[in-house]
């Protein structure tokens, strides 16, 4: 028998990846995750949105349960104190003109923060309310929940109708044509019955437009969210009324980029897809709805429905839902 001898293994050559190989795997890897990570954002967006619509199906869910426990709608909000005149300036001084964002909270389950509001000491306890946050009135989509100077806001506005060339203030205040209402000058109590274009052709609650670089100091999101006053911060409009030209003009939502942006040096630009303020007459203080959604807003209606109303939507549209005794037919997009 003869001896065959193995070989004796190379030690020069060992097993592993070629510079050009790795390069080639780290390619790969690259061009997939460029592909992944679209679908990704597009996922979380989807979250997002749906925790939004989820948001405001509670908002149209509470102003029911409000109307089943009070007999009417909840008010937009006031100023001033009941024997204030309409154009008072700036909130109100007694906790029943506090913001529908106050008045709903027990059905939300946060009566806990409901509690902390006091007849008897509004200016006081109107402080430590603000100082506690609602989860629900922040669209995720736009940003997480924030203070400002320590106090909340909400991403939620209510439909006032139409803004008046006169201002806000004024000849808005009676809410004659919204879902949202200004105690004490609208006589009415408002129920989902008695609104005469039908609560499924009437817009309730909406997203309000905000750029995100006027996160806290937008005029209408500058004050905190349960006492703002007869104010942007609370309500929107769907359409301005012009008194000289005694005509309509329609104010469909707006992507938050286009919502008036803050500069550097502190003065604002305002996009010409707000060419009714273009002019700066109200400038920051512009009352569109809006997101930060692609395409679109959220709104609840006043039946309980949610929809979301693309910003291409027609502007006769967008008017006949804001307006909610029109007695025009509404198709939503």
């Amino acid at each position: 028998m003869s001896f065959v001898p193995h070989p004796i293994p190379n030690s020069s050559r060992r097993a592993g990846f070629t510079l050009v190989e790795l390069l080639v795997v780290i390619a790969i890897i690259g061009v997939l995750i460029a592909l992944l990570l679209p679908a990704v954002q597009q996922a979380r967006e989807a979250a997002r949105r749906m925790q939004c619509t989820n948001n405001l199906k509670q908002i149209g869910l509470a102003f029911h349960n409000f109307q089943d426990t009070y007999g009417h709608l909840p008010y937009g909000a006031r100023d001033g104190n009941e024997n204030s005149s309409p154009d008072t300036c700036c909130s109100s001084h007694v906790v029943s003109g506090w913001s529908w964002l106050y008045h709903i909270l027990p059905f939300i389950e946060q009566q806990n923060i409901y509690n902390l509001g006091d007849v008897n000491n509004p200016s006081g306890t109107e402080k430590i309310v603000s100082q506690s946050a609602v989860e629900s009135y922040y669209c995720p989509s736009r940003r997480p929940v924030s203070a400002y100077g320590g106090y909340y806001r909400s991403d939620y506005a209510g439909n006032a109708g139409e803004r008046h060339s006169d201002g806000a203030r004024v000849a808005t205040s009676t809410g004659a044509h919204g879902v949202v209402r200004h105690p004490g000058i609208s006589n009415a109590k408002l129920t989902i019955e008695r609104i005469q274009d039908g609560s499924s052709n009437t817009l309730m609650v909406g997203e309000k437009a905000l750029n995100e670089t006027a996160f806290g100091s937008d005029g209408g999101d500058n004050e905190r969210y349960i006492n703002p006053g007869w104010d942007e911060d609370v309500m929107r409009w769907g359409t301005f009324f012009s008194k000289g030209d005694n005509a309509y003009t329609p104010m469909p939502p707006i992507s938050d980029n286009d919502a008036p942006k803050k500069e550097s040096d502190g003065s604002w630009t305002l996009s010409q897809k707000i060419p009714l303020f273009a002019n700066g007459t109200f400038g920051r203080w512009h009352g569109y709805f809006g997101s930060s959604h692609t395409g679109g807003t959220n709104f609840v209606l006043a039946d309980g429905s949610v929809h979301f109303i693309p910003t291409t939507v027609d502007g006769q549209i967008m008017q006949r839902l804001s307006l909610s005794d029109d007695g025009q037919v509404v198709t939503l997009p």
